[in-house]
């Protein structure tokens, strides 16, 4: 035990006290446990109870010989639960970013390079500073080849969707309540009572600040700052919410046993038939959205989804809100009128191109054939769109799971395979030409190879062989990445010569050489969850000479109905909207900064999403009530954006109180 203290109770249990800055505990070493050999085995496995209130973020990392962890699993637990985890060893290879669900865990992450068993030297389980100390149950933790589940069962959410063990404002009592009120709200939605200021177009456009009009959104340069235009020639700051549908599916199969018999109640009313969802994106998986049930029930089947456009349309007026963001309701968009982004690999068939063998993750082979391909059918998504204004641009895609590795060479990764990838085909002809023998090859790498073709052998850790190998890996992993952007971009272009292409929307930058390719943007992007993504957003602009745009960021608290903040956590509802408010009016002071984009409408899910994951992030909650104390900041930020921008009006300085935030 390297940080915190354990006990065993009176039903000989081991009782971990976990402070607020964290649980460290060795659960293998290899030196002191030789007759373990982990590489003999499937899965690592392990009871835990948890009766705290809030979620339990947990974290299993593996030590080879390094200090630092070289690959770590988070991952997180709902309060109230006892779950038996078994933990797939072969996630070691680190090819998976976001690990399958199993029963009663929430989602997991990999950070780090792959590692292979017989390396491991050390494996401690470890808690993410937390607010507050908390207690949890450990047992038999325990190496196994068989993938063993376990799951307590107790009823922890109700018939709207509410987390059960916990009460809080404007949580719902029962059906009857969340209907009057949502009946209530769509009165008050007809009667659109939010007034529309003169000082803006029916794009959102601020007509006191003209640019050139050219009839498209596009990007103009005006004072020493970047701005997006709108079709009518004005000013634009892209403020929008991703995911506007309605509710949040449950992934139900994990975690139907905390579910009670809602499922099967549901299932024999026929009205109801539109809130499941089996498979969704993932094989097998099945789904159930209570935002959905909540407004059949007031609505009926045939008015639910009327009431629902009039609703949010209500709300993104009464916000300030100009952009409907990314993964949002295609029937909305159209509904609503107004500007909007899309995702293009989900517009997409096949999502973006890729081939059958993957680099590292999922980045593909980019010099084979089969990429320009897959490229020309991904590009054609956009033709059902390409004549719409109202479109400001899309995002070729979203987050590459290949990119959350810090130090990541994609090259030194593809010498480790024993795929003759047509890259690597090139790099070795590459290395030919630059060497012309084997032996000046092997005089700057520190090798002793006989000939080249010996580059085709699976070689691990290449980059370490020398300054020079470091170098040339390096290089040609910037190709890589600059036709892995390139070649789709190209042929968007083919198809679509008239809205932005906004970028990848990367999580985060890792390495410099992911601004590779960036000459194919109109808008670099990415995703912030800082404070304020400021210095992120002035970096990439002075680097590559181009606007910036924030795909997203969200804050979330825990005095409301869930049990996770999400990525960035304050106190309360005001403290997001303080947050919100310091987020944006600081960038704006940015003369790249051209917009940013909350990651949700909806909180999330109390069981899980897809994925598992469970925060209080949204704008609304299940029953569709707003979260007055924040939004009313987030109107009053966009009211003045365009005055910070022009340096009139000084930016929030409040950035609201943080908490350590619970998320995996």
């Amino acid at each position: 035990m390297i940080n915190g203290s354990y006990l065993v109770n009176e039903e000989g249990k081991n009782v971990f006290i976990c402070p607020g800055e964290g649980l460290d505990y060795c659960i293998f070493n290899r030196s002191q446990m030789p007759e373990v050999l982990p590489e003999r085995y499937s899965y690592l496995s392990f009871f835990i109870e948890y009766k705290g209130e809030d979620s339990l973020c947990l974290q299993l990392s593996f030590y080879t010989k390094s200090t630092e962890s070289d690959i770590r699993m988070i991952f997180g637990i709902l309060p109230h639960t006892r779950v038996r985890i078994p933990f797939d060893l072969s996630i070691l290879d680190s090819q998976t970013l976001f690990p399958e669900r199993s029963k009663g865990r929430l989602k997991m992450t990999v950070f780090g390079k792959p590692v292979r068993l017989n390396e491991i030297e050390e494996i401690r389980l470890q808690t993410t500073k937390r607010q507050e100390d908390c207690q949890f149950i450990i047992e038999e933790i325990a190496f196994n080849n068989e993938k063993e589940e376990w799951v307590s069962s107790s009823v922890l959410i109700d018939e709207l969707g509410q987390w059960i063990p916990k009460n809080w404002k404007d949580k719902k009592k029962d059906r009857e309540e969340c209907n009057e009120f949502l009946r209530a709200l769509y009165k008050k939605a007809e009667q659109k009572s939010v007034v529309e200021s003169e000082l803006f177009d029916r794009y959102g456009g601020y007509k006191k600040i003209t640019l050139e009009k050219n009839g498209w959104f596009h990007i103009d340069k005006k004072n020493g700052r970047y701005w997006l235009a709108d079709p009518d020639g004005n000013a634009f700051f892209s403020m929008g919410i991703d995911c506007i549908r309605p509710g949040v599916e449950t992934r139900t199969d994990p975690v139907r046993m905390w579910m009670g018999d809602i499922l099967e109640t549901m299932k024999q009313l026929p009205e109801y038939e539109e809130c499941f969802e089996q498979g969704h994106f993932l094989p097998g998986a099945e789904f159930f959205n209570f935002g959905i049930a909540n407004m059949i029930a007031a609505f009926g089947s045939r008015e639910w989804k009327k009431a629902w456009y009039k609703i949010i349309l209500y709300y993104m007026k009464k916000w300030k809100m100009n952009t409907i963001g990314n993964w949002s309701d295609p029937e909305f968009i159209e509904f609503a009128d107004m500007p909007y982004v899309i995702p293009l690999d989900r517009y997409a068939k096949n999502g973006f191109p890729s081939t059958q063998n993957k680099v590292f993750r999922d980045f593909p082979d980019v010099f084979a054939e089969e990429y320009k391909i897959n490229a020309l059918e991904y590009a054609s998504a956009l033709e059902p769109v390409k004549n719409d204004r109202n479109l400001i641009g899309f995002f070729m895609r979203n987050e590459p799971a290949w990119a959350f590795v810090y130090d990541l060479i994609l090259a030194e990764e593809m010498l480790a395979s024993e795929v003759r990838f047509e890259s690597k085909k090139v790099l070795i002809q590459r290395l030919k030409d630059n060497y012309v023998t084997i032996g000046r090859l092997n005089e700057s790498w520190k090798t002793n190879y006989l000939e080249f073709d010996d580059l085709y052998q699976p070689i691990l850790n290449a980059s370490e062989f020398s300054e020079k190998a470091k170098e040339d890996l390096k290089e040609f992993s910037e190709e890589m990445i600059e036709r892995y952007v390139g070649i789709p971009a190209q042929a968007i272009r083919e198809v679509d010569k008239n809205h932005l292409n906004l970028g990848m929307r990367y999580a985060y930058i890792t390495d410099d050489s992911l601004l590779s390719g960036a000459k194919y943007f109109d808008v670099f992007s990415i995703n912030s969850y800082q404070e304020t993504p400021l210095e992120a957003v002035n970096y990439a602009g002075e680097h590559l000479h181009m606007p910036v745009i924030v795909g997203e960021f969200h804050h979330g608290a825990l005095d409301r109905g869930l049990t996770a903040h999400g990525i960035r956590g304050v106190k309360t509802q005001e403290d997001r909207g303080k947050a919100y408010r310091y987020y944006v009016e600081q960038t704006l002071q940015s003369p790249y900064f051209l917009g940013s984009h909350y990651f949700q409408l909806n909180d999330q899910s109390c069981l899980g999403r897809f994925d598992g994951e469970n925060y209080q992030i949204g704008f609304l909650d299940v029953c569709m009530q707003e979260y007055e104390e924040m939004c009313s900041q987030v109107q009053l930020c966009h009211e003045k954006m365009y005055s910070i921008a022009l340096f009139e009006e000084e930016p929030s300085n409040d950035k609201g109180e943080d908490v350590p935030p619970i998320h995996y």
